[in-house]
């Protein structure tokens, strides 16, 4: 199995529980030969297969970046993470690979809507995906103008009203004996506030081996702009 790490993308750092980029207000990260590093994001989700078993080609558009404060992992591109250490929703930012100029102020209507999801194209496992794919995570209404993380460790433990979980946070749960399962965030770009939920979990709905996020971006008008994934594993092999 083909994994990379790719852990000096961006620099990244952790203040207090709230994942952040080390950004300096009005000023976008700068990445020096960005399409580089579109290219190389592109080249380790397609030799993983994220790129043909979970998504269509495409170039990154924007890094996104994903933390589990509470125990202090990062979403890395295809590192391991315990599956004790995903039982809480991740904190998030995502950035664009391209140097921007500040926000302006724009049109409502036209302005861009992100939705991110967490699929699981491996269940029940990756050599009998008979549950593949399983739908974990999708939330919406989120701007690439929001410079701070959505605020999701709050205690309450429940966002903010203008994001919206359209399906809530379901922890990564392997089946013992089942190897490595990898686990796809995939940032999504639409323009409605609007997204319809899966049917089912299971097959998010469409009831077909390897159905799942594909199929429901193209139902609600999404176009893919960026992904990141981690592998976990049941402890009982």
């Amino acid at each position: 199995m083909v994994r990379f790490f790719l852990s000096m993308i961006v620099g990244i750092s952790t203040v207090g529980s709230v994942y952040t980029l080390p950004t300096d207000p009005g000023h976008q990260i700068y990445l020096e030969a960005e399409s580089s590093i579109a290219a190389s994001i592109r080249d380790i989700l397609i030799d993983n297969k994220v790129i043909g078993d979970v998504l269509d080609d495409f170039n990154p558009d924007y890094y996104l970046d994903i933390s589990y404060p509470k125990f202090h992992e990062s979403v890395r591109l295809g590192n391991d993470i315990p599956v004790k250490s995903v039982s809480d929703r991740p904190a998030f930012i995502f950035q664009p690979l391209t140097p921007l100029k500040p926000p302006t102020p724009r049109i409502k209507d036209t302005e861009d809507v992100f939705t991110l999801i967490l699929t699981d194209p491996d269940a029940k496992s990756r050599d009998k995906p008979k549950w593949s794919e399983m739908c974990h995570w999708i939330i919406t209404n989120l701007t690439d103008h929001t410079r701070e993380p959505p605020p999701f460790l709050e205690p309450s433990g429940f966002p903010s009203l203008k994001y919206g979980e359209v399906e809530k946070y379901l922890p990564p749960g392997p089946p013992p004996k089942t190897g490595p399962h990898r686990y796809v965030f995939v940032l999504l770009r639409g323009h409605s506030t609007h997204v319809e939920a899966p049917k089912d979990r299971k097959h998010w709905g469409y009831g077909k081996v390897r159905h799942g996020v594909r199929d429901w971006a193209a139902e609600n008008n999404l176009t893919v702009v960026g992904a990141n994934f981690f592998f976990a594993q049941n402890v009982k092999q």
